[in-house]
C-alpha cells in the first residue's frame, strides 16, 4: 500500500489519460480511497471526462477519514471542495490542518488559495513559505507556483534566479507547465533542440500550447531536421485536449505527405480514425 501511495505522487509524466483512470479504479477496488482520488485528479487535470461522479462517490469515505483525523484524507476532501468551489472557507482549514501534518499536498494547495486570495484573504508571503516546504519535499507543482511567484515578485522582490532555480526543479520533475516554460526560455537563448526537448515532454503529458509549438518546429525544422509525421502526430493529438486547432494544419501538410506518413502519425498521435480523413481521396 506505501508503495502505491508513493506512485499518485509523483507527477505521472507521459501516462494516458485511461492509465491515470485503470490506476484510481485499481486504488479504488483495493479501498484505497486517497490513492484513488488522487488518481483521478491526475487524469482530471489531463482533460478526462466523467470522473466527477467517480470522485463524489468517494466523498462519504473521506468524511470519515477526515472525522478519524487522517491528513491525507483532510487534503483530497479540501480539493473535491475547491474543485467544486463549495465551502472555500472549509477547504482553507482542511487544507491548513494537512500542512500542518506535513501533507506536502495540503502546503501547495494551501498556496495556491493564499496566493490567489481564493476563499481566504491574499497572502503571497505566507505561500511562498508554504510552496517551498513542498517543494523542498519534491512536490512539482509547488516549486513551479514557487518559480511563478518569483518572476511575477509576489510576496517579495522578483528573483529570476529563484525562478529558474524553481522552473528547472518543477520541469525536471515533469510538471507539463514547467517544461513548456523552460521551453519558451531556452528558446528565447536560441538553445532550440533542448527547447524542443522541453515541449515535447510538456506535449507528452497532455499540455495543448506545447503540442502546437512541437508540431509547428517539427514542421518548420526548428531545432531538427523536418519531420511531417511528428509535427502531424502533435497537430492531431491536440484533439485529446478539445483543442482542434492543429487539424487546420494537418490539413494543409496532408497534400505533401504519402498515406503511409499521415497513418503513422496517426496512429502515433492514438488518432487513427481522423488520420484516415486526412488522406486525400486521390492517393
Amino acid at each position: 500500500m506505501g508503495e502505491d501511495v508513493l506512485d499518485w505522487r509523483s507527477f505521472p509524466a507521459g501516462m494516458s489519460t485511461a492509465e491515470l483512470v485503470k490506476n484510481a479504479e485499481d486504488a479504488d477496488s483495493r479501498g484505497d480511497l486517497i490513492g484513488a482520488g488522487n488518481w483521478y485528479f491526475h487524469a482530471k487535470r489531463r482533460g478526462a471526462t466523467g470522473v466527477e461522479g467517480r470522485i463524489a462517490a468517494l466523498v462519504p469515505g473521506l468524511e470519515l477519514a477526515v472525522a478519524q483525523g487522517n491528513g491525507d484524507a483532510k487534503a483530497l476532501l479540501a480539493a473535491v471542495l475547491l474543485d467544486r468551489g463549495d465551502d472555500l472557507g472549509r477547504a482553507v482549514r482542511l487544507f491548513g490542518e494537512a500542512a500542518d501534518a506535513g501533507v506536502v499536498e495540503g502546503m501547495r494547495e494551501l498556496g495556491f488559495m493564499l496566493t490567489n486570495g481564493v476563499g481566504v484573504n491574499r497572502d503571497p508571503v505566507r505561500a511562498n513559505v508554504l510552496f517551498r516546504q513542498a517543494a523542498e519535499a519534491g512536490d512539482g507543482y509547488a516549486a513551479f507556483n514557487l518559480s511563478v511567484n518569483y518572476y511575477h515578485g509576489a510576496g517579495g522582490a522578483r528573483n529570476f534566479r529563484e525562478f529558474s532555480r524553481w522552473l528547472h526543479f518543477a520541469a525536471t520533475l515533469g510538471i507539463p507547465e514547467a517544461c513548456a516554460v523552460l521551453g519558451d526560455q531556452l528558446a528565447k537563448e536560441g538553445r532550440e533542440r533542448e527547447s524542443l526537448d522541453w515541449y515535447v515532454k510538456a506535449a507528452k503529458s497532455g499540455h495543448a500550447p506545447a503540442m502546437f509549438t512541437a508540431a509547428r518546429r517539427y514542421r518548420d525544422g526548428v531545432g531538427c531536421e523536418v519531420d511531417s509525421v511528428q509535427a502531424v502526430r502533435w497537430f492531431l493529438a491536440m484533439l485529446d485536449r478539445g483543442n482542434g486547432d492543429g487539424v487546420h494544419e494537418a490539413i494543409k501538410m496532408a497534400p505533401l505527405m504519402t498515406p503511409d506518413q499521415i497513418r503513422e502519425a496517426g496512429r502515433l498521435a492514438g488518432r487513427t480514425s481522423e488520420a484516415e480523413l486526412l488522406i486525400p481521396s486521390s492517393q
